[in-house]
């Protein structure tokens, strides 16, 4: 790399009439105006220097430099970079007649990332090489000059090429497209990303247009989550290909930024360089539906699985609701842990499955339960009056505590809930038949365990009192 203060002296020796406070001063000048505020005090030295009529040396043209080095003016240089997008050819007019083409290709390192146009011969150079987003390249015997948005560019002319690098350890020390994507964040501003994780939660459309120009124009557009938060819109403007996106489906895009729509929400926009890799489609879950939740204002389906263990299944607005003992196929639009997501309409159907369990079958026995925070379905007996009482907590606060004790063939154990879920066991009397959908294994401090509620829990009363 440069040594800059072996290139000030080096300037130094061939206008011994200038200081070094002079120089400095005018590299400060240099980077206040031609170079916007992108140009290293060294790229600015160069330029002075070339005003001043001495040519510095040159850094050795085997030696890569890195994005964060470039300079407005730079020549011969060597980048090793990954790819993060590739455009289509386009052409331009030439200012003595005719026309020409050009290619625009973005570099990343990591940190840092810069336009590379490739001209003319070098686009056929470039096009066998058969690059595509995360290649590892090296560009040689580029040059840089500053681009419309006053940044550094690079460009490949005539003598400039384009390599693969296949070294193993150059490529550990620049990381991946998987290892610097990110997920979906909450957007507060307009910004740049390279990759971004999100989950597919609406089917994609692709339109076409006629711009204020007469040019035609398409734009691809789909909706994206984060997990239980709210959609995003993504839109990719001329996109180069239109994927099948199913509902549920993780996917990475990259190229992208955050953009404020007219109606103050932030969207995702990428264009013709963006690329969106899909991740498997989510699987279909066959549920039995046990009960429905009001303890949310969200409609909430609570459906047990072959495995015995109850998901919460919520529904978006114009999503019809099953009914109880229908089995479900479920390929929701969005997960997390023990919740699933159905917005679009396809996302849940009522299947005809003869094999399935009834509700009967899929009850878990008091003895069994063992697993901790397991979402399960009991039937069971009251063998208690439920109380609810106010306790008091470590901070010295109280709260409302509820308790039933209940009972199956198999042992006995107490059902609790906790604050506004209290009054839910209140009423209940001894001898009553109760099925308990959506309740989890609690560990006490003396290694017993007892069932807690949940604001989804569903406390069902079978046949009255025995």
């Amino acid at each position: 790399m440069y040594d800059f203060e072996a290139l000030i002296g080096e300037l130094l020796q061939n206008r011994p009439e200038l200081s070094r406070d002079e120089v400095m001063r005018r590299i400060e000048d240099k980077k206040r105006t031609v170079g916007a505020g992108y140009l290293t005090n060294q790229g600015a030295l160069f330029l002075v220097a070339g005003e001043l009529g001495v040519s510095l040396r040159k850094e050795d043209a085997s030696s890569d430099m890195s994005i964060k080095d470039l300079y407005i003016g730079a020549n011969d240089v060597t980048v090793v970079a990954r790819v993060l997008a590739l455009y289509p050819v386009a052409t331009y007019n030439k200012k003595d007649g005719g026309t020409g083409k050009y290619r625009r290709v973005v570099l990343f390192d990591g940190k840092n990332s810069v336009r590379l146009t490739v001209w003319e011969e070098g686009i056929e150079q470039t096009g066998k090489l058969g690059l595509e987003a995360d290649a590892l390249v090296r560009v040689a015997n580029a040059y840089v000059k500053q681009g419309l948005d006053g940044k550094p560019n690079l460009n490949l002319g005539k003598r400039g090429r384009v390599e693969l690098v296949t070294d193993e350890k150059v490529a550990a020390k620049l990381p991946s497209l998987s290892t610097v994507a990110q997920k979906l964040p909450i957007l507060t501003k307009e910004e740049p990303f390279v990759a971004l994780e999100c989950i597919v939660s609406s089917e994609p459309r692709y339109s076409e247009f006629v711009r204020s120009d007469g040019s035609p124009g398409s734009l691809f557009q789909f909706g994206v989550a984060r997990d239980g938060g709210k959609e995003t819109r993504v839109v990719v403007w001329s996109p180069e290909a239109q994927p099948e996106l199913k509902p549920g489906q993780k996917i990475r895009i990259t190229n992208v930024r955050a953009r404020r729509s007219n109606n103050g929400d932030f969207e995702i926009h990428g264009d013709a360089g963006s690329v969106i890799s899909m991740g498997p489609l989510p699987e279909r879950i066959e549920l039995r539906v046990a009960a429905t939740s009001s303890g949310t204002s969200a409609k909430v389906v609570l459906g047990v699985g072959k495995d015995r263990r109850v998901r919460f299944i919520e529904l978006g607005k114009d999503v019809k609701e099953p009914m109880q003992g229908d089995v479900v196929g479920v390929v929701p639009d969005q997960t997390t842990e023990g919740r699933l997501y159905c917005r679009s309409a396809n996302s849940i159907q009522v299947v005809e499955n003869g094999s399935f369990p009834g509700l009967d079958g899929l009850a878990v026995k008091l003895q069994e339960v063992k697993e901790e925070d397991a979402q399960i379905m009991i039937e069971v007996i009251a063998l208690s009056h439920g109380s609810v009482d106010d306790v008091r907590l470590k901070d010295g606060t109280t709260t409302k505590k509820g308790e039933l004790v209940v009972g199956d063939d198999t042992g006995e154990n107490k059902l609790v809930a906790w604050r506004d879920l209290a009054g839910r066991v209140s009423g209940i009397q001894p001898g009553e038949r109760l099925r308990v959908v959506g309740a989890a294994c609690k560990s006490t401090k003396m290694g017993g365990w007892v069932l807690q509620l949940s604001n989804f829990s569903v406390i069902e009363r079978l046949r009255g009192r025995s």
